[in-house]
């Protein structure tokens, strides 16, 4: 039978505890080659159709004209739909708001095996979630990404999104050096800083969670975003992150804005004013593009 010992032994051997202790002694990427090997260890899906079922979608406001928004959570070990929690009640009775949660961050879900997987998934789910109605696509941080990735595959047969909407998303190119080694780069010390910070406040995040956040940045290592026929919006946090760069220009064709706060803040604090700028730009963009429904109103400001 087990003691009190062994309990307390167990858990300061758990993977999240030595992740953080590596974190904590400077050897971020030391706890991320850990948490990639054991990510390979999980059960994968090779195929969409293994799911059943797409990625069922959280709506966060509905009601409203406006051009359906569908988005995708970051693919930090503490994201999933609640990053959205704040912002998307911004647009209720202005615009329906839903999100896409990753496959794989909870227990017993699989991860993808490839890309390829990832990105025929979420599409399907796109799909399902926007039936036969228009919709622009929304990811922060790597959940940009996913955003854009799932918006070229839609492309490819065919289904152009309204809009790309990317929330201070590191290029392309950031995601080659968190698969690699050679030193800690932006995006991964963005990305560890936040997710410590967060861990610090509220309960520590599952070996399911940390090992996805692994698995995917593996599968977009070396990943470079192609060009859309969808306009592309940037929303570039205003405030950087202590230590951390801000991100890079985007590189493909794109309309960019400022918002107050910082990579985080941007869908916390500041989550209103976040919205305000991005239901602005999509009513002018979409309105000028011939959308129907569009018209430049703000999101209510008698809502939290």
């Amino acid at each position: 039978m087990g003691t009190d010992a062994d309990s307390l032994s167990a858990d300061a051997d758990s993977l999240s505890t030595l992740f953080r202790t590596a974190c904590a002694r400077g050897k971020a990427w030391d706890g991320m080659a850990l948490l990639t090997i054991a990510s390979r260890l999980r059960e994968v899906f090779e195929d969409a159709a293994v799911l059943g079922s797409p990625p069922s979608a959280v709506t966060l406001a509905t009601g409203g004209s406006g051009t359906r928004l569908i988005c995708f959570p970051a693919l930090s070990a503490l994201s999933g739909p609640h990053e959205y929690a704040r912002f998307g009640p911004a647009f209720q009775d202005r615009r329906p708001v839903s999100v896409l949660p990753n496959p794989g961050f909870l227990p017993r879900e699989p991860l993808p095996a490839t890309l390829d997987a990832l990105v025929a998934a979420q599409a399907a789910a796109v799909r399902a979630c926007a039936g036969d109605e228009p919709f622009v696509l929304l990811g922060h941080s790597a959940g940009g990404w996913v955003a854009h990735a799932v918006a070229g595959e839609l492309e490819s047969a065919g289904l152009i999104p309204s809009a790309v909407v990317l929330i201070d998303t590191y290029p392309g190119e950031e995601s080659g050096r968190l698969g690699g080694r050679g030193g800690d780069g932006p995006a991964l010390s963005a990305m560890t800083a936040g997710m410590l910070d967060k861990a610090a406040q509220f309960a520590s995040a599952e070996a399911d969670r940390l090992t996805a956040m692994a698995g995917y940045l593996e599968l977009y290592a070396g990943w470079k975003p192609a060009a859309l026929t969808a306009p592309t919006l940037y929303v570039r946090a205003g405030d950087r992150l202590p230590g951390i760069e801000a991100a890079e220009p985007w590189s493909l064709p794109h309309s960019e804005i400022t918002v107050p706060g910082d990579h985080f803040t941007v869908l916390e604090d500041h989550s209103r004013t976040t919205a305000l700028a991005i239901d602005t730009w999509l009513s002018e963009e979409l309105t000028a593009g011939g959308a129907s429904g569009e018209t430049p109103v703000p999101p209510s400001e008698s809502r939290p």
